[in-house]
């Protein structure tokens, strides 16, 4: 009887250290291809277009005092949060990351969807650095409820053009990526504290950024309506790979066709990658293995990029890059 309730207590201790040892290794981070590489900070503050990168999908394009910034998720709510809480912006620790990266003032603050790690940190961002915000009508409504005054929101819908000094926006009308897990619209001003739920897809956009000749994509979620990219030309993509990993190859193939390959682009730079559950003072890592296969990915991309003599490297964090430069095959 005691080598057999023995043997019982082994087999259940082997059964919970192979869960355990599983459910660590779904939470945890996979580890990048090897030779991926990671664009060079400017060394100097260049007459050009510059590119910082946030995280997610949130960018800034600069020019000297003109600035625009794409999407907006500074505060970065841990797992925890985001599962059982509500989600709220952090004043303080937005303002620590803005002041890092030398950010004061912003002429436009574009919204790609809204769900929360795109916008969540619209309104405490535009209220600090004066932007007008830019988007669909459910982030019109996420920034009424954050106070932004309506003289300061523009409803977009897709085909715009908007300007902030000498940069230049077009705005394309996009599709959400296959997993979309909250569908619908925002239909009423949003205030915080609020949960993962409200923050609703709400129509998906990409942008057009063009300053003197340089025409930067940015196509923040990892889908495509066909040929919506037919007659445009760029130099360079930030491009979405979060969630390709669940579907099969051929929908990279199609993805890449429909985004670098349509617009001629010379450089791709990869977006909505990293794990957005943790702080931005922290090195990025790609998404926790139960939520994406980040590396995954990359290996159904590279011989693509191979293929089309495409450079693929990922953007430094917060630091400005000579995106101008870089996009033009120059050396920085």
């Amino acid at each position: 009887m005691k080598r057999w309730v023995k043997r019982v207590a082994v087999t259940v201790l082997a059964v919970l250290l192979a869960v355990g040892g599983y459910g660590a290794w779904r939470l945890g981070h996979p580890a990048m291809p090897e030779g991926t590489q990671t664009l060079p900070a400017a060394s100097r503050v260049p007459d050009g277009l510059t590119a910082q990168y946030f995280g997610t999908t949130t960018l800034v394009f600069r020019q000297g005092r003109d600035a625009v910034m794409i999407d907006a998720l500074l505060s970065r709510p841990g797992l925890g949060n985001v599962l059982f809480g509500k989600l709220a912006s952090d004043s303080a620790r937005i303002e620590a990351i803005l002041r890092r990266a030398g950010l004061s003032r912003l002429g436009l603050l574009l919204v790609s969807h809204t769900h929360y790690d795109h916008s969540l940190d619209l309104a405490a961002i535009a209220a600090r650095a004066g932007a007008t915000v830019a988007g669909s009508t459910s982030t019109g409504f996420v920034a009424q409820g954050g106070g932004i005054p309506s003289s300061r929101i523009r409803t977009i819908r897709g085909g715009e053009t908007l300007n902030a000094g000498a940069i230049r926006v077009t705005v394309i009308r996009s599709l959400h990526s296959l997993d979309d897990r909250i569908p619908g619209v925002v239909t009423a001003p949003l205030r915080q504290p609020a949960g993962v739920a409200d923050y609703k897809e709400g129509g998906s956009f990409a942008f057009l950024i063009e300053h003197r000749g340089t025409r930067i994509l940015v196509h923040p979620s990892a889908n495509f309506v066909p040929g919506m990219y037919r007659g445009i030309r760029a130099d360079a993509v930030f491009l979405a790979t979060g969630g390709l990993s669940a579907h099969p190859p051929e929908f990279t193939q199609r993805y890449w066709r429909e985004t670098v390959t349509a617009t001629g682009a010379k450089l791709v730079m990869p977006i909505h990658w990293d794990d957005f559950l943790e702080p931005l003072d922290r090195p990025l890592q790609p998404l926790r293995r139960f939520m994406d296969d980040i590396p995954l990915t990359m290996t159904r991309i590279a011989p693509l990029a191979a293929r089309d003599g495409v450079p693929v490297a990922y953007m430094p964090v917060i630091a400005p890059v000579d995106i101008a430069s870089l996009a033009k095959g120059l050396t920085p």
